[in-house]
C-alpha cells in the first residue's frame, strides 16, 4: 500500500479509535451539535471505512494490469535492437532506410540522437531522454516501425519472432495492455474519488468533523488525564 493510502487509512482508523474513547465517556459526552453526537460520527466512520474497503478491492486489478503492460513492454528495446540487425542484413536495404529504421528505434528507446563529437562506447553514456515514453507513443512507434518493415520489399525473415504478421500481434497485446490499464483505473480513480469526499473534501467531512468532536472532548475532559493525553495523540490530517 502506497503512502498516501497508509494516510487514508490512519485517518480513518483513528476515527474508530476516537468513537471507542467517546462510547467510553458515556453520558457525559453530550455536544449540543448534533452533528458530534457518537451516532453520527460511528456512521460517518462506517461509511469512510467501506468506501476505502471499494478502493482497496480496486487496487489489485489495476496493480495487475500494469504489472502486466510494463512486463509485455519490457522486451522491446532489445527486441528493436535485434531488428536492426536483421533489417541491416536484409538485401537492398540502404542507408537511409536503416538512418529510417534507427529514428523510429530511438523513439521508441526514449533516446535522442547524439550530435555532438563523441565517438565509441562513451557516445551510448550521452542518451538523452524523451518524452515519447508513455506506453501509448511507444505503441504508435511500434506500429511505424511495423509498417516501415512491411513495406520494405525483400524483408522476410525466416524467423518467426522478426517477421511482420508476428510484430503486428504483439502491437495489439501492447493496445490490449494499456486499454486494460485504462479500464481498470477507472473504478479505482472513483472509488478514490468518493472516498476523498468522504473523508476531506465534503461540508461535512470525517477529519474536520472528528477534529470538532476532539476540541470537545478537550472542554469537557481534565487536561492533565491520561485520557485527555491519549486523545491528544488521535491525529486527523487532510491529505
Amino acid at each position: 500500500m502506497s503512502k498516501n493510502e497508509t494516510g487514508h487509512v490512519k485517518n480513518i482508523a483513528n476515527a474508530n479509535l476516537l468513537c471507542t474513547h467517546i462510547a467510553e465517556l458515556g453520558a457525559k459526552y453530550n455536544p449540543s451539535n448534533p452533528k458530534l453526537l457518537l451516532t453520527n460520527l460511528q456512521n460517518m466512520y462506517n461509511t469512510a471505512f467501506a468506501h476505502q474497503e471499494t478502493v482497496n478491492n480496486s487496487i489489485a486489478p489495476y496493480s495487475l494490469a500494469v504489472d502486466h503492460r510494463e512486463k509485455l513492454f519490457a522486451p522491446v528495446s532489445k527486441k528493436i535492437t535485434k531488428l536492426r540487425k536483421m533489417y541491416k542484413t536484409t538485401e537492398g536495404v540502404t542507408m537511409a532506410q536503416l538512418e529510417d529504421f534507427m529514428t523510429i528505434a530511438r523513439k521508441l528507446k526514449g533516446i535522442k540522437k547524439n550530435n555532438s563529437a563523441v565517438t565509441g562506447p562513451q557516445q551510448e553514456n550521452i542518451k538523452i531522454s524523451i518524452s515519447q515514453m508513455s506506453y501509448d507513443q511507444r505503441t504508435n512507434n511500434y506500429e511505424v516501425l511495423i509498417s516501415l518493415l512491411q513495406n520494405t520489399p525483400n524483408y522476410l525473415p525466416n524467423e518467426i519472432e522478426y517477421q511482420v504478421s508476428t510484430l503486428q500481434q504483439e502491437k495489439v497485446q501492447m493496445l490490449q495492455a494499456t486499454q486494460e490499464v485504462a479500464d481498470s483505473f477507472i473504478p479505482l480513480n472513483t472509488a478514490r474519488t468518493v472516498r476523498n469526499n468522504t473523508v476531506y473534501n465534503s461540508e461535512d467531512n470525517l477529519v474536520d468533523t472528528f477534529n470538532k468532536a476532539k476540541d470537545y472532548m478537550f472542554t469537557i475532559l481534565d487536561g492533565n488525564s491520561l485520557q485527555y493525553k491519549t486523545i491528544s495523540k488521535i491525529k486527523f490530517k487532510k491529505a
